[in-house]
């Protein structure tokens, strides 16, 4: 079975899911990082768009792309969300090609540990593009932990792909597209510890702020 084929068959899941605490703490965390009306957001591996809806609901003067793997997901996020700022696609991340030339926030939203590992450098080469110095990248992932956890003791309630992905190779990969994390949290909702949070920027020279100047 593709990946295609899996998420298209994972739909249900998702309609079950909803709007559920990781998903709306996502969001919150969205709007601690400066979403607003006028943001132009690319949201990859979007499903059925279950995040998306509440994205719609905060940017309005702004633009959403999100695209998935799966078309199945992609026809039904397309039949609920009705939006003229909102573009939905179907698309592999490495064959992907954005309408829009930059955006301020990306999001990686529990994407990369269904993605195999030495692809990701070259994902993050393609997002480096479409960042300019201001751009955020958000990334959500299992901590690898728990996903070990998972792997010994539940490995039916695991996806196709679903691996842990550690920060001193993500790191690596990022920095090979020129990009750093700004800052890195492990936090919790249904289980200790079992989800981390990174902010990413691109590379850009060190720009020397004196605080005591400002205050």
């Amino acid at each position: 079975m593709s990946s295609a084929e899996f998420y298209d068959n994972f739909i249900n899941y998702q309609v079950k899911s909803g709007i559920n605490d990781r998903i709306y703490g996502l969001y919150k965390r969205l709007c601690r990082y400066g979403l607003d009306t006028n943001t132009n957001i690319l949201e990859i591996g979007c499903g059925i768009g279950t995040l998306t809806y509440l994205l719609l609901s905060k940017v309005k003067s702004g633009s959403i792309e999100a695209v998935d793997i799966s078309p199945k997901s992609i026809e039904f996020a397309t039949r609920n969300l009705k939006a003229s700022n909102l573009l939905l696609t179907t698309a592999d991340i490495l064959q992907f090609e954005p309408k829009k030339k930059a955006f301020e926030r990306i999001l990686l939203f529990d994407v990369l540990e269904h993605i195999p590992i030495e692809q990701h450098t070259q994902i993050f080469l393609r997002i480096t593009t479409w960042m300019n110095d201001e751009s955020l990248l958000l990334i959500n992932i299992p901590n690898p932990a728990a996903i070990l956890h998972e792997q010994k003791n539940d490995p039916s309630g695991l996806q196709e792909t679903d691996q842990p992905v550690y920060l001193a190779p993500l790191s690596a990969a990022l920095a090979s597209a020129s990009l750093d994390i700004f800052s890195a949290e492990t936090y919790s909702i249904w289980i200790q510890d079992e989800y981390q949070f990174l902010v990413v920027k691109k590379r850009k020279e060190f720009e020397k702020k004196v605080l005591s100047r400002e205050r």
